[in-house]
């Protein structure tokens, strides 16, 4: 051994983000995903309740459409989500959606907006 010393040469890049850089990035990331968590990527899960009004059907178990006026007074058309049509748990049989519209009775009814068509995914009794 001869006494001298030896360094490691660090590229200047790793060395701007491990200093203030990583806090900007660590902001960016963290920005992102609140930002993709909030708009759920464009396909998020909402719902609206309000009075069924029309239910439009090819069959006695099978709903084409059905129509809701919300709670601000605005009509809303719904399909039947294709992953969601053939659950017996999700409430989309002709009768029990025209009981509800019969006597007016409120429901709250989950959705996904795809290519401007409202799907319904559940109808719940309220």
């Amino acid at each position: 051994m001869d006494g001298s010393v030896s360094t490691l040469s660090v590229p200047r890049a790793f060395v701007r983000i491990g200093s203030f850089g990583g806090l900007w990035l660590a902001a960016g990331l963290l920005l992102a995903a609140v930002l993709l968590a909030a708009c759920g990527g464009g396909s998020g899960e909402r719902s609206v309740t309000g009075v069924i009004i029309d239910v439009q059907s090819t069959s006695l178990t099978r709903i084409d459409s059905f129509t809701l006026r919300d709670n601000d007074g605005r009509t809303l058309v719904f399909a039947i989500a294709p992953d969601a049509a053939n659950d017996p748990q999700e409430g989309f049989f002709p009768g029990h959606l025209r009981t509800h519209a019969l006597a007016a009775e409120q429901v709250t009814v989950s959705y996904r907006e795809e290519d401007g068509e409202l799907l319904a995914l559940r109808v719940v009794d309220r």
